[in-house]
């Protein structure tokens, strides 16, 4: 497989990943709030106050997303609420006229201005050169970069908000409205360009820049997916510590 398509295949295995990852965090770290306090409510506080930096960021990216489009906003919220009996909102950005299209933009910014978030965090923690080390199958080298990471000032802050950006990056199911829709037509659209040989030719620049994003956004869900499963580990050693202390169980 080339190049480009692997990153592909990567940036496809990254994400499933990272969603069953983010599934579990969601509800065990919510399983630790209501192990420490025994009231749900203060659980979903704890749980909003853990990740209110990439709260913040989620909202803020649909903000300047609609803006950039020129959708309208009629309302924006930083705040925890629930939505039936299953369903927690922690913030939200409403907007109005944006149509199937823009709607769907502005549902994935937060995936977008996450992952360069993650990425450049990532970056200052080494943790690309930790990753081609282990892609090498060196794992010398990658114990001598996780140990540079290490190092890097302020890593325990550093490393906190890449956890708290990675966990509220994905789009919820009212970002996700009008994906099916919109990618239906596209498909539509190619298929039937391609079928009728209307289509001009891909120009290499933009393939180029197609692959390079592909890469980007690969490196980022894979920065986000070990990161979480280190927290994984910490979650499911404080949950247990916990449980033991008070006496207190939960069943998922």
């Amino acid at each position: 497989m080339s190049a480009p398509w692997s990153n592909f295949a990567w940036l496809i295995a990254s994400l499933l990943v990272l969603l069953l990852l983010n599934r579990w965090i969601t509800v065990h770290v919510q399983g630790v709030g209501f192990l420490i306090s025994g009231n749900r409510v203060t659980a979903i506080w704890l749980y909003f106050f853990l990740f209110l930096p990439g709260i913040m960021l989620h909202e803020l990216s649909h903000y300047l997303m609609a803006r950039f489009l020129g959708v309208r906003v009629s309302r924006f919220s930083l705040w925890p609420r629930l939505q039936g009996k299953q369903n927690l909102v922690l913030g939200s950005v409403e907007v109005r006229g944006a149509g199937p299209l823009r709607h769907s933009l502005v549902g994935i910014a937060p995936l977008l201005f996450g992952s360069l978030v993650v990425l450049l965090i990532g970056r200052l923690l080494q943790f690309d050169a930790v990753g081609e080390a282990l892609t090498r199958g060196d794992l010398s080298l990658a114990f001598d970069a996780a140990g540079q990471s290490f190092l890097t000032p302020d890593f325990w802050l550093w490393l906190y908000l890449l956890f708290a950006v990675a966990n509220a990056m994905l789009p919820s199911p009212s970002d996700r409205l009008y994906w099916g829709p919109v990618l239906f037509f596209i498909g539509a659209v190619v298929v039937a360009g391609l079928g009728l040989d209307v289509l001009p030719a891909i120009p290499a620049g933009a393939q180029t820049a197609a692959f390079n994003f592909v890469a980007f956004m690969a490196s980022a869900l894979s920065i986000a997916a070990g990161v979480d499963l280190l927290f994984v580990g910490l979650i499911l050693a404080l949950e247990t510590s916990i449980g033991l202390a008070t006496g207190r169980r939960i069943q998922y």
